[in-house]
């Protein structure tokens, strides 16, 4: 007995020693825990990064832009014109901790936001929404806030917002709440006002039904203008939101800095702080067990096993809540880098060990036309197929082996494309996954060819114009001198004959330079009405020497009365690539036919070579970008892929029909929208 009274007297001494600890030391303990997480995560969140603070560097000034009169929240004191309040408190603090200035710029809250959307402003603080993730990126929240409603204390018609129905509510313009509203009461009649204040006075004259804004500044402005008997407070209230940072989308590097800022100043409890300025903040008194009145041994051990429960209650729920805002904020995190992501131009494929897709962004999805869902989890060989070698040299498995990046250039069908292979690793340097981001170059190719010839046929046009001056000159020697002659042989038929041959010299001589200069000239989109004959034979002048040479014969079968209406420019690249492309074809003694004819709706142009023709692997490359059979130096492959462009840029359509040993049949079909006539 005397052992175990012994027993019970340590027991119960160290039961009122813990349940002292617990009474003494509570407060302590959270502060303890709360120093040790904010240390640890101190440590793995780390300061800003290099990088970061080259950023900085480089915007130099940030500027926070939000409303210039909604107090105590943010608003521009007339004593001595400073701006101030809680937010701008906040922002001032941000500013100390990540060591760079903010500037404040007051404005009209809808003026702020359209700054803000136009990346003339850098930061405001503002409710999420759908509407407003359009036009920003947000930050970690800050902090809550309500929206309420108020109405003239004598007016018992409106008790909730639904009774708003067919009546006029004030509010500020580009407020979150008006949003809000056509969202969910569509029947109320929004009046819009500059800010709070107005709208309070509108009330008090009678002039709107109600008022609805941010709870600490409506509140402000009835009791400022000593409304607390003429205006209430609905009980209960609109919503509770989180306010966030918005900065604009064109700096997505400003976010991850941002919510670096707000983690700090969490772990301080800058923001009580601050409240405790402008509010006041009250805590409740704890009394201290009276334990000269417990007089029962087994309600004392009730009671500290009681206590005991409950403490670890409180402590498990508030690691709860600790452990639910962690994951809330991570899912904000993911949300907002998945923005990021679908925001991205190129397109992006996150793909496992597995072969599967795990992401992708929306300029893929748009890509293949299919939503996301069905393609999350799938084979990444269902949907990349065309921009690999094949799974037999898998670049995804090689990156997955060799921790390197990898680039590749590829042309698919009509387009030329550059992959990039990264693999991401985990914490351990182990690669996790692989993204590919797929990028279309093929205009930056293009256009890089196209300046070049562009410069090339300026060449050409200066050239032609200088070389016509200076032959033509020569030329109106000869033929006045031709005239001279004329007129002073007394009839012998050798000279006549030999003046003769001199003066159709200088008419084909000056035609050849009429084409070359109608061939160099810039005749743009215009649509003009062309005779086909006269225009096919034009463009045959230019290419008579180099058929000659190699023996090759040009016929032209066409109407001479078939005219439409048509750009003659396209025309022209279109027929000088085709003629070019079937020369080429033939080695010698060939022959090219060109037929021209009306058909029901339109005309079709028929390009025939006796070359030897192309084979049919070549057929479905040959209007491909860069694609030739022609060897170095001899072809750029991009002839037929202009002669399709041009087709297409005239609403026709282009087919092809080859043998080889035989030649090829080029068919260019134009619609009746030409204009034939």
């Amino acid at each position: 007995m005397i052992k175990t009274s012994k027993i019970k007297m340590i027991v119960l001494s160290l039961l009122f020693i813990l349940l002292f600890i617990i009474l003494n030391y509570a407060g302590k303990a959270d502060t303890l825990s709360s120093n040790i997480l904010s240390s640890i995560k101190r440590e793995h969140s780390g300061i800003l990064s290099d990088k970061e603070k080259e950023w900085l560097e480089n915007q130099g000034v940030l500027v926070y832009s939000a409303d210039r009169n909604a107090p105590p929240l943010r608003f521009v004191d007339t004593a001595d014109n400073q701006y101030k309040g809680v937010v701008v408190d906040y922002v001032n603090s941000l500013s100390l901790e990540l060591g760079v200035k903010i500037e404040l710029h007051p404005l009209l809250w809808e003026t702020a936001l359209d700054k803000l959307s136009k990346g003339e402003t850098d930061i405001c603080d503002m409710f999420k929404s759908g509407e407003r993730s359009k036009y920003y990126l947000f930050t970690k929240p800050i902090y809550n806030l309500r929206g309420v409603l108020a109405v003239k204390a004598g007016d018992n018609k409106i008790k909730s917002v639904s009774d708003l129905n067919g009546k006029i509510l004030a509010t500020q313009k580009g407020d979150y709440l008006n949003e809000f509203m056509k969202a969910n009461y569509p029947k109320v009649k929004l009046f819009y006002v500059a800010d709070i204040q107005e709208a309070v006075k509108l009330l008090e004259e009678g002039k709107v039904d109600a008022v609805a804004g941010d709870e600490p500044v409506v509140l402000y402005q009835i009791d400022k203008n000593n409304l607390k008997n003429s205006v209430k407070i609905i009980d209960n209230p609109l919503y509770e939101n989180e306010v966030v940072f918005a900065v604009p989308k064109s700096k997505p590097e400003l976010i991850p800095i941002l919510n670096k800022g707000i983690d700090s100043l969490n772990k301080k409890g800058q923001l009580e702080k601050i409240q405790q300025k402008w509010f006041g903040i009250s805590t409740p008194i704890v009394k201290a067990v009276d334990v000269d009145k417990i007089k029962k041994y087994i309600l004392i051990t009730t009671l500290i096993i009681l206590l005991i429960f409950v403490m670890m209650f409180i402590w498990n729920q508030s690691l709860k809540e600790k452990v639910k805002l962690r994951t809330k904020e991570l899912e904000d995190s993911r949300n907002d880098l998945q923005i990021v992501f679908d925001g991205m131009t190129e397109y992006m494929i996150v793909i496992d060990k597995d072969k599967n897709i795990v992401n992708v962004n929306k300029a893929f999805l748009d890509f293949i036309q299919k939503p996301k869902k069905d393609i999350i989890s799938s084979s990444c060989s269902s949907y990349l197929k065309s921009f690999c070698k094949g799974c037999e040299k898998c670049i995804i498995e090689d990156a997955f082996t060799t921790k390197e990046n990898y680039e590749i250039e590829m042309s698919i069908k009509n387009e030329v494309y550059n992959l990039n292979i990264y693999p991401l690793l985990d914490s351990i340097g182990n690669v996790k996954n692989v993204l590919m981001v797929i990028n279309n170059i093929t205009n930056e190719k293009i256009s890089k060819n196209q300046i070049l010839q562009a410069n090339k046929m300026i060449a050409i046009g200066q050239l032609a114009a200088g070389i016509a001056h200076e032959i033509r000159n020569p030329l109106g020697i000869v033929r006045n001198h031709s005239f001279i002659l004329r007129g002073l042989n007394s009839g012998d038929e050798k000279i006549n004959k030999s003046l003769d041959y001199i003066d159709s010299a200088v008419e084909r001589a000056s035609k050849i330079i009429d084409n070359l200069l109608n061939f160099s000239r810039i005749s743009g989109n215009q649509l003009e009405w062309t005779n086909i004959k006269n225009f096919i034979l034009n463009i045959r002048e230019l290419h008579n020497k180099y058929m000659q040479k190699r023996n090759i014969s040009l016929q032209v079968q066409c109407d001479d009365a078939l005219t439409c209406l048509i750009n003659q420019e396209s025309l022209k690249h279109i027929l000088i690539n085709l003629i070019t492309n079937a020369a080429d074809a033939i080695n010698q003694n060939g022959s090219i036919n060109i037929r021209a004819y009306k058909v029901d709706d339109g005309i079709m142009i028929e390009c025939m070579d006796t070359g030897y023709g192309i084979k049919k692997e070549d057929m479905e490359k040959i209007f491909n970008p860069f694609y030739t059979t022609k060897g170095p130096d001899k072809g750029t492959g991009l002839g037929l892929y202009i002669v399709y462009n041009e087709v297409k840029k005239l609403n026709g359509e282009i087919t092809v029909e080859s043998e080889i040993g035989k030649g090829t049949n080029f068919k260019v079909y134009f619609p009746v929208e030409m204009g034939v006539r």
